[in-house]
């Protein structure tokens, strides 16, 4: 009984380990965000990490003509089982990597790029800015219908960017 016990108390100890291994490093990924939109029969998805503010302002963090990666860890990720049109651009149906630039102050553009990130990318899109009233803590990435096509709006701190897609 003691023996059963013990290899008990050993499992259980090792599940504790395996759990909260991580914590003792002071590293810990940014939670997640995937919002999901569908629209005309096709599921479009975008996968996102969501770091904090912790004081910071994303205005003074990125300089006129730098990429930022929007988001922490992995990179941001838009996935479309149909081909979407943002302006006069088609994205084909794939999986996609999604940056934001800089251009001059208050100009910003979205970049989709292959999933590889390499070369030129598949779409550069004008960025509507707008300046919100209350800070957001969290980078929040949503999807949202728009009137027969959608949008995808980024928050975080008083910065908010929205781009808009139809199905092409």
């Amino acid at each position: 009984m003691r023996r059963l016990t013990a290899i008990v108390a050993l499992f259980i100890l090792a599940s504790a380990t395996g759990c909260f291994g991580g914590l003792e490093s002071g590293h810990s990924q940014a939670e997640r965000g995937h919002p999901v939109l569908q629209l005309a029969g096709n599921k479009i998805e975008v996968d996102h990490g969501r770091p904090s503010l912790r004081g910071r302002k994303p205005e003074t963090m990125i300089q006129p003509g730098q990429v930022w990666r929007m988001g922490a860890d992995d990179p941001t990720t838009l996935s479309t089982k149909a081909s979407l049109k943002f302006g006069e651009k088609v994205v084909p149906a794939g999986t996609y990597v999604l940056q934001a630039k800089l251009v001059e102050p208050e100009k910003w553009v979205l970049l989709i790029q292959s999933e590889a990130g390499s070369g030129s990318p598949v779409a550069e899109v004008p960025f509507s800015l707008q300046k919100l009233e209350k800070s957001v803590e969290l980078l929040t990435i949503a999807l949202e219908k728009k009137d027969s096509g959608g949008r995808l709006v980024l928050q975080w701190g008083t910065l908010a960017l929205a781009a808009e897609f139809q199905p092409a």
